[in-house]
């Protein structure tokens, strides 16, 4: 939004547009810094599947700045719907700088709350739809509408972060979370030699919620136990008695 300080806009006719494009150049005039900056699609192409009775107003928004690069053309439909050749609000899915700046100065804009999309919102109660509402700019008087996007809604895909992926996503969070701390606990405890403390703080952990998920706390001791023995068998010897190795890094071929 602060961005779009750095832009002006200027209102233009659709003829206009289709003359400049005619000379378009996609080479990278300017500063190097600004190659990000420089539209993504051509108006006339953006509006392919758009009637021009459905067009209110088109804007040229250019980068004060540079006079080298090339003008962004935002589009406002008779839906409200927000288009600009950055095509930052298809592919990312919220308002542009150079929207933000038709916002202040056009007085037919209107920001739809579709205009950003649903997985940038907090899915934790329902995700607004298309009949939410919008907020006019220019006087500031929120109303609503139940008038849907529905040229956004052909270019944008659906949102594939659903309600499974999300809670399957969600546990994978919880689960790194806990076994950072769980590994911090065990360094802790072996450190300070209190593993006996940590053995039993975890298994009365486990004894009150084993009903809940099918787990036992006989299988973590039988688990616990078969590791100890096995250490003890593979170590029959202590440390101090075994032989010391004169060259670790030589290796002895076969054959």
């Amino acid at each position: 939004m602060n961005q779009s300080l750095l832009y002006q806009a200027n209102l233009v006719s659709i003829n206009q547009v289709e003359d400049e494009e005619t000379n378009f150049n996609n080479s990278v005039l300017g500063i190097l810094g600004h190659s990000h900056d420089i539209p993504q699609i051509r108006l006339r192409e953006l509006l392919n599947s758009i009637s021009y009775n459905d067009i209110t107003e088109i804007w040229e928004v250019s980068y004060i700045a540079s006079k080298t690069s090339k003008s962004h053309y935002v589009v406002i439909l008779k839906d409200v719907t927000l288009l600009c050749t950055c095509m930052f609000i298809v592919n990312q899915g919220m308002i542009c700088r150079h929207q933000f700046r038709v916002l202040i100065q056009s007085d037919n804009v209107i920001f739809h709350i579709s205009h950003i999309h649903t997985r940038w919102f907090n899915l934790s109660s329902d995700p607004p739809t298309n009949s939410t509402g919008f907020i006019t700019i220019v006087n500031g008087e929120k109303n609503h509408t139940t008038i849907p996007l529905s040229y956004m809604n052909q270019l944008r895909t659906d949102n594939v972060y659903t309600p499974t992926i999300r809670e399957k996503v969600n546990k994978k969070i919880q689960y790194g979370a806990t076994m950072s701390i769980a590994k911090t606990s065990i360094q802790i405890a072996v450190t300070e030699d209190v593993t006996a403390e940590l053995i039993r703080i975890l298994t009365q952990f486990i004894m009150k919620y084993r009903r809940s998920n099918g787990l036992s706390i006989e299988k973590s001791t039988e688990s616990l136990q078969d590791l100890q023995g096995s250490s003890i068998q593979d170590n029959p010897q202590p440390l101090s008695v075994l032989p010391d190795i004169s060259n670790p890094e030589y290796h002895k071929p076969k054959g």
